[in-house]
């Protein structure tokens, strides 16, 4: 069997140069978070029905979209690498066995498989890649930043796409409370490509945890421009920015933002993938910020209701049932939320974390949404007061997972449980966001506590 190299120094397993090289863009691609990564892989299959990486690397891929419909594509990928795996050699080997216990439920023995991998292949940018989003989708940074800083040393100004192994390593130091050394690998990454999505994104959540929010607008918006190949990472970016414009009051702006940048029903991507779920995420969190704050925002939750009412039985990820949740409850719902709590309670827990995290964490979530939209804010507290404190096992970020700890504040004043908002102003502090007195909402409820 021919033996081809990659851009990283990787060998490829295949019978055609013509596979090899659709892959090596497909991986490239997807590293670099651009929207083209799966044609390029589909190119590789077809020209090489036996190549196991472009199979196993677009199996990962569909796993990241976390949600159970991508569940028989992805088995079937699997199923069709498994005959080429003796022959792929131990890289294709990591990736397939990752991924097998990945999407199992169990994303942390996921990881420790790509992490043993990487022990021995430090600069393997794929590997790296997709073991910070399982360690991202189980609340895991520290083990995140571990992994990022260990391989660090191997890597040099002359390492094929140091920016993209920059932005990783910003993002794993973030999330794990460096900002220093985040904020110093981040703005190298853009430096370096200014295309790059997850470097600019890195940045961003250094900028909004330290309040440092007019600096953050402007960083995104002079970076905006440069995201016209990305994947739904360019929404997720503009959803960045309107956290900032959030702490300006300019919720007008936000409102045109949801509809031209974040989820533009004309757009490419949202035609090709109107389910996204981080799409789903970025609109429902934001329309929640704003009427936290007492905008009114229309019929936007219309928007994606009926998509959010497709998902009550998908448990593939309890981050997005509680988002799912929030849209479902702002427009009344209530009976599929009800319906979706109640098939969350019955989640194998065999499943592994994520069954676990779906049941102890994923339900009461789904359940304060409901109970805050229906004004019974003294449930919301005594929902989400026992489990605040596991929220990060659910995945999603400091700054996505506070859109919670936001609702959970607000129904703290609206009860006037004085004591536990205290508590929660001090712990969202400890969490790693500075300038909370100078925070819209946090701010409020501050002086109301004090």
């Amino acid at each position: 069997m021919p033996v081809f190299t990659d851009h990283y120094g990787f060998d490829l397993v295949t019978t055609s140069d013509t596979a090899a090289e659709a892959y090596d863009a497909g991986a490239r691609s997807f590293v670099a978070w651009r929207a083209d990564a799966i044609g390029h892989l589909d190119a590789a299959m077809a020209a090489d029905a036996d190549f196991a990486l472009p199979k196993l690397l677009k199996a990962w891929m569909l796993h990241a979209g976390r949600t159970a419909k991508f569940d028989p594509m992805i088995d079937g990928l699997m199923a069709a690498a498994q005959p080429s795996l003796a022959e792929a050699g131990p890289r294709a080997v990591a990736l397939a066995e990752g991924l097998r216990a990945a999407h199992a439920g169990n994303l942390q023995a996921g990881a420790a498989v790509l992490e043993a991998h990487l022990a021995a292949q430090p600069m393997d940018l794929l590997a790296h890649r997709l073991l910070q989003f399982e360690l991202f989708w189980c609340g895991e940074a520290r083990w995140m930043r571990d992994v990022a800083e260990r391989a660090a040393p191997a890597w040099t100004d002359a390492s094929p796409d140091f920016a993209h192994f920059q932005a990783v390593r910003a993002f794993s130091n973030e999330e794990a409370g460096d900002y220093a050394a985040a904020e110093h690998a981040g703005r190298d990454a853009v430096a370096r490509e200014p295309a790059s999505a997850w470097g600019a994104h890195a940045i961003a959540h250094v900028l909004v945890m330290q309040g440092r929010m007019d600096e953050g607008a402007a960083w995104m918006e002079g970076l905006s421009g440069n995201w016209g190949a990305a994947n739904q990472i360019g929404h997720h970016n503009w959803w960045h920015l309107c956290l900032f414009l959030l702490e300006h009051g300019e919720h007008d702006r936000i409102l045109d933002l949801l509809t031209s940048q974040i989820r533009n029903p004309a757009s490419a991507l949202v035609q090709a993938a109107p389910d996204a779920t981080i799409d789903l995420q970025n609109v429902a969190s934001l329309l929640m910020r704003l009427e936290l704050r007492g905008v009114d925002v229309g019929d936007q939750w219309q928007a994606i209701a009926e998509i959010c009412a497709g998902r009550i039985h998908d448990h593939a990820n309890p981050f997005t049932s509680a988002h799912d949740a929030m849209v479902l409850a702002a427009v009344g719902r209530f009976e599929l939320i009800d319906h979706m709590a109640a098939s969350m309670r019955n989640v194998d827990t065999a499943a592994g974390t994520v069954g676990n995290t779906t049941r102890t964490l994923g339900v009461p979530l789904v359940e304060a949404m409901a109970a805050h939209r229906k004004g019974d804010v003294g449930r919301v507290v005594d929902l989400i007061w026992p489990v605040r404190r596991g929220l990060a096992q659910i995945g999603g970020s400091h700054a996505q997972r506070d859109i919670f700890y936001q609702v959970l504040v607000d129904a703290a004043v609206r009860a006037e449980r004085t004591a536990e908002l205290r508590v929660l102003l001090d712990e969202i502090a400890g969490i790693g966001f500075d300038k909370i007195s100078e925070r819209t909402l946090y701010g409020e409820a501050a002086r109301l506590a004090a």
